[in-house]
């Protein structure tokens, strides 16, 4: 995976994904991620990619707390098939990744994978 940085970016999918097969842009306007995503809500993004976003949980109770959110709507959880799992394992090498340019040191001692796009 090349490294990417915070560049910001529109909410369109790579071409020929599981869940958006024709690729294209997978916009919703009721959900949070996709408005982050999209610029429409302000929030300093930490990782910038062709495929996934990463920035801070902005009400989080411990210091290094980030959110890999792909750029394609996911409706949540629940929905993810057994294809999704290339996606999954992408989504934590970005996480690995956001954590080692925060000095997170010990990456055997990750308690947490929260992997969904639902928000309260």
């Amino acid at each position: 995976m090349a490294a990417e940085t915070a560049t910001g970016g529109a909410a369109v999918a790579p071409n020929g994904t599981p869940d958006n097969p024709e690729g294209g842009n997978c916009y919703q306007d009721d959900c949070l991620f996709c408005r982050i995503i999209s610029g429409e809500e302000k929030t300093e993004l930490l990782y910038t990619g062709e495929e996934f976003v990463c920035f801070k949980d902005v009400k989080s109770g411990v210091p290094h707390h980030y959110l890999v959110v792909p750029r394609v709507h996911m409706e949540n959880c629940k929905t993810l098939k057994q294809e999704h799992i290339p996606i999954v394992r992408r989504m934590m090498e970005v996480g690995r990744l956001v954590l080692q340019q925060n000095m997170v040191t010990d990456l055997d001692d990750i308690r947490c994978l929260c992997i969904c796009r639902l928000w309260p």
